[in-house]
């Protein structure tokens, strides 16, 4: 029976039937596009998908989405994709993690893929997996669509080359959209309610046909010199094909070194500082933005003392700006994300690091201390 399965793939000249049997595919986002691209991987035959997604199924996503059904509707997205993928082929090593992938994703899970393919719907997400990917030199397939446009974007970060990332070309739209969900800083706006993009089944499936045969010709072997950009109108079928010039302003691509170095350390501020780091104005940063400190400029006019909280900045909303003693919207928030060591050290050496990962520079190193769990 396995044999007969991919018999009619095994009669394709081209098609490498043990490197996709092999192959480990990473799927981040199992909504319209999501389903599409692992239900293409899935009856091309591939060996290992992971999914990953935090959401759970409503009522509208069922026109959009061939592995729901409105039996599934209130269940988590990644874990009725996966089951619907064993459905489609018992063979396939498919695992669900229910969650954001930021938590649920490490370095080293990271540079296990093969590719990975982001499916996702917001800049936030794209820009932190981008960065994931380009610590682990792992390629990635970046999909987007709308109600009539389709666009895949490849970034071969396992080249070796200095290719473009994500960021490069990202305008500063982009940026201020991912702002209006914060105020303060970082601080999630309580009354911020998120747009949604309008579409189609035929995008998502056109999309996620096209994002596969990435991956299919990553799998191949076919990794091109430089990262690539597909833009499809799903109405006329034109499309067009683009090179993406890397920027030598990309923030993303000016934090880290060509030469990488990932370890794997406590997250107590005194324990994960002791790897190739002893100067004390040597800076660090951290991997997401961390609430320092807050003063009450009512109850301490002369900003004299100051509530240590580092945790992440996003735990918070803005309601933290009002004091919990005198009730005045008056509370200084410091956020931040760059440290020096002699101020890790000195103010927060009994704090535990509330973020993904830390990373800083060592000669011509980039040094990532991911925090063990």
């Amino acid at each position: 029976m396995k044999a007969e399965r991919y018999q009619r793939h095994s009669l394709i000249d081209w098609f490498p039937e043990d490197k996709i049997k092999a192959a480990k595919i990473g799927i981040v986002g199992c909504g319209a596009v999501g389903n599409e691209v692992a239900k293409n991987l899935a009856l091309l035959g591939v060996g290992n998908l992971d999914l990953y997604d935090f959401d759970t199924i409503e009522v509208h996503n069922l026109t959009r989405s061939v592995l729901f059904r409105e039996s599934d509707v209130g269940k988590s997205k990644a874990e009725v994709a996966a089951s619907k993928i064993i459905e489609l082929d018992s063979n396939v090593n498919v695992n669900a993690f229910d969650g954001d992938f930021w938590d649920l994703m490490t370095l080293p899970m990271v540079e296990s893929y093969d590719c990975i393919i982001c499916c996702v719907d917001n800049f936030e997400a794209r820009i932190r997996l981008n960065q994931l990917c380009l610590i682990a030199k792992t390629n990635l397939i970046n999909t987007g669509i709308d109600s009539k446009f389709c666009q895949i974007e490849l970034f071969p970060f396992q080249s070796g080359n200095h290719v473009a990332c994500f960021e490069c070309n990202l305008p500063n739209s982009a940026y201020e959209r991912m702002q209006q969900r914060y105020s303060c800083g970082w601080l999630k706006k309580i009354s911020f309610i998120e747009k949604k993009i309008p579409t189609t089944i035929i995008t998502s499936s056109l999309t996620g046909s096209i994002a596969a045969s990435k991956a299919l010709n990553l799998l191949k072997g076919e990794l091109p010199s430089d990262s690539v950009r597909v833009l499809v109108d799903s109405f006329t079928g034109n499309s067009t094909i683009s090179t993406i010039q890397q920027s030598c302003e990309c923030p993303a691509c000016a934090s880290f070194n060509d030469f990488i170095h990932i370890v794997k350390a406590s997250p107590e501020v005194n324990g994960s500082l002791n790897y190739k780091l002893d100067v004390l104005d040597d800076q660090v940063t951290t991997s997401e933005p961390i609430l320092v400190s807050l003063r009450c400029h009512n109850c301490d006019p002369e900003l004299k003392e100051e509530v240590i909280i580092f945790k992440k900045s996003s735990d918070f909303d803005s309601t933290i700006s009002v004091c919990d003693k005198c009730g005045e919207d008056g509370v200084e928030v410091n956020i931040n994300d760059t440290f020096t060591l002699s101020e890790l050290k000195n103010k927060f050496s009994d704090y535990f690091f509330p973020c993904k990962f830390v990373h800083y520079k060592f000669e011509n190193q980039s040094i990532i201390i991911e925090m063990e769990q």
